[in-house]
């Protein structure tokens, strides 16, 4: 697995939250974190009481040492990754399911970290403004702030910030649901909201609602005696599944509820994650 696969997978199976953070947030996160050190040094540079000075000088630090650690692992997975024992598998099938989820949850920790001194990054910009003599202070306040804000809107979407998938026998793109804009990768496993492959929380979803299985090449999907029911929409025919298996073709709607239910999760079939 190279790099894209291995946070491909970690999107599909691990259900990372905050991927969004380590594939375009921690490196200009990291930058302006690393840049309010100087910035409040140069806020100081007239102030003549060291306890003053050392204070603020410390908390200037602590936005950079928040986002440290994401970074790091952002631009230099293998090697991190390294540090704790663990080493990218060769091949997806090799990467067990709770290794991925215990692994995710590490990193999407980590990436909490770094959004929190992002946003201490903000306090430290306004309160350099503020202790210190800084005229050029106000624009650079209003560049961050800028851009903190549009990390914090791609945040609220993650799914949408995320790169697109692609699977040797297709994707699966939600498109209505809480986990709208999500993409899974499609595999031999299960469809559910507890101890499931593609993880769907949502109150219409049974904990076991559905199965995906790849036969000769093709996938099918079958209901997991949900309590309300799976369907595919093909070319504007309805069909239910009961018990039987069904093949995917590029562009059905599956839903995990009746279609005409408002709070059904709908999800779009691709055969090449286009």
């Amino acid at each position: 697995m190279n790099s894209f696969e291995f946070w491909a997978h970690m999107q599909s199976y691990a259900q990372m939250s905050r991927l969004w953070w380590y594939t375009f947030a921690a490196l200009p996160a990291m930058i302006i974190a690393g840049g309010a050190y100087p910035l409040m040094a140069f806020a100081l540079r007239r102030k003549t009481s060291p306890p003053m000075i050392f204070f603020w000088l410390v908390v200037a630090g602590i936005p950079a040492l928040m986002v440290f650690p994401s970074f790091y692992i952002s631009t230099n997975l293998e090697a991190s990754l390294a540090q704790v024992n663990f080493a990218i598998p060769g091949r997806p099938q090799d990467f067990p399911l709770a290794q991925a989820r215990m692994l995710g949850a590490s990193l999407d920790t980590l990436a909490l970290y770094g959004i929190v001194g992002a946003a201490l990054t903000m306090i430290i910009m306004v309160a350099g403004s503020l202790v210190g003599d800084v005229p050029v202070a106000s624009p650079i306040v209003q560049q961050i702030s800028q851009s903190l804000t549009k990390a914090v809107t791609r945040a609220m979407n993650p799914g949408r910030s995320a790169a697109t998938l692609s699977g040797q026998y297709g994707v699966l793109k939600v498109i209505q649901g809480s986990a709208s804009g999500s993409q899974y990768v499609v595999r031999n496993g299960t469809i559910g909201k507890q101890d499931a492959d593609i993880l769907i929380t949502d109150t219409v979803v049974s904990r076991k609602h559905a199965r995906l299985e790849v036969k000769g090449g093709t996938p099918q999907l079958i209901d997991d005696g949900s309590m309300n029911g799976t369907y595919i929409v093909r070319a504007g025919q309805e069909y239910e599944l009961n018990g039987a298996a069904m093949e995917l073709q590029s562009g059905d709607t599956i839903y995990l509820g009746p279609p005409s239910l408002p709070t059904a999760v709908a999800m779009v079939y691709e055969r090449n994650g286009a």
